[in-house]
């Protein structure tokens, strides 16, 4: 442990090496700083070059054009190579972009792990309820269900037994 006779506080200081990309210069600063003064912003730091990959939406969609004027439901076989399970989902008039995958394989990590499995020559297990459970829009179901509940009061008093008890309010 080195001590510092013009630092009053007790840290351990050591002569590091910048781990900025080309950097390299030494630096003396605590065990877990990693950049040196140059590099120790946020800009500088060489995650915040890397490019992000924009993904297209025709790569993982599936964009129809429709002459509908109602909602139609459709039925498809999954894109992925080796999945033949068939899924349905409904076309809107004004919507273009749906599901290209079944619900197994919506997700890059999903269609990834199938591709593996296929390549060890095993297939993946799906739970009966993913393949079972659809999801609708039940906002009509949901109209009706709340107009078969009772209309509910105002919460009560909770000094209901005393208010109770005199009618002006007062107690004794």
């Amino acid at each position: 442990m080195i001590l510092h006779s013009n630092n009053p506080c007790r840290v351990r200081r050591e002569t590091r090496s910048c781990k900025h990309p080309g950097c390299g210069s030494r630096f003396e600063g605590s065990p877990t700083s990693l950049y040196c003064p140059q590099h120790r912003t946020r800009k500088s730091r060489a995650e915040r070059f890397i490019p992000k990959e924009i993904v297209e939406a025709e790569e993982c969609n599936l964009l129809l054009e429709t002459t509908e004027k109602k909602p139609l439901v459709k039925s498809m076989t999954c894109s992925l190579d080796g999945c033949q399970r068939q899924y349905s989902f409904t076309v809107y008039p004004d919507h273009k972009i749906y599901p290209r995958y079944c619900e197994n394989h919506r997700t890059e990590h999903q269609r990834n792990h199938f591709s593996r499995m296929q390549a060890q020559g095993r297939r993946p297990q799906y739970s009966k309820s993913a393949s079972a459970h659809v999801w609708s829009d039940y906002e009509s179901q949901f109209e009706e269900y709340a107009l078969k509940q009772p209309l509910l009061a105002p919460f009560e008093s909770r000094r209901r037994g005393r208010a109770a008890s005199s009618p002006s309010g007062e107690n004794g």
